[in-house]
């Protein structure tokens, strides 16, 4: 099933797939379901760099905004997919999970129909060995940076999982994020499990500049911004 699975998500575009035990979390971020299915793309290096040059950006025809989009678009056919395989399976699209109330009800805007989700992907690619969440409470990768769009279908197929090694912050005594953040939406410090989001950022100030995810010196690596 695996290999099925990784077969089919391949051909519609991620590149980075992990099947996920997640049976560790709670079970109200869980809902019952003790494995994930998580998927990756990621974003051009030209992406990175316009944004890092403050290029103008069409809201229209934004690579981010499409690849986001299309991943989530992608989780609600793995979800229907697993499905029709006879299995229970919740895809982690924003739609679907603000249709199920499965969103923090601390962090809903209404105006744009989005919340965040009970369990967040980063969450889930952390204990997939993905990266680690930085002070700018995104996942920093070794090869990408934050430059990475993520999601997610939770599920109890029986796919076989692999544990991976959970990776600590690494931001050590870097702020460049948090500098860079014209909302003055971070609060510079490290994240730890038992902190969480509250402690890194004011999701209330968060205009969603991206700039927290491009001036990332790991970001800015993948990109090959010196």
């Amino acid at each position: 099933m695996n290999d099925e699975i990784t077969k089919e998500l391949k051909e519609r575009g991620a590149d980075i797939i992990r099947f996920v035990d997640i049976s560790g979390f709670p079970e109200e971020q869980t809902l019952g379901y003790d494995k994930a299915i998580l998927f990756c793309v990621a974003l051009s290096k030209k992406y990175i760099t316009d944004r890092y040059n403050d290029l103008p950006i069409d809201i229209n025809n934004d690579e981010y905004l499409a690849k986001e989009r299309d991943l989530e678009n992608l989780a609600d056919w793995l979800a229907d997919f697993i499905k029709h395989k006879g299995f229970l399976a919740h895809s982690q699209s924003t739609k679907n999970n603000m249709k199920c109330g499965y969103i923090e009800r601390t962090y809903i805007n209404p105006e744009l129909q989005e919340g965040i989700s009970i369990l967040p992907q980063k969450s889930i690619a952390r204990i997939a060995g993905l990266g680690f969440i930085g002070k700018n409470n995104l996942l920093v990768t070794k090869n990408y940076g934050c430059a990475l769009v993520i999601c997610s279908v939770l599920t109890v197929i029986p796919v076989i999982t692999k544990n991976y090694p959970v990776l600590q912050s690494d931001c050590g005594i870097c702020e460049v994020c948090v500098k860079a953040c014209p909302a003055n939406a971070l609060l510079g410090n490290a994240w730890s499990v038992n902190g969480g989001r509250a402690s890194v950022v004011d999701v209330s100030k968060c205009c969603c500049a991206l700039k927290c995810m491009v001036f990332c010196p790991m970001t800015m690596k993948y990109a090959g911004i010196e």
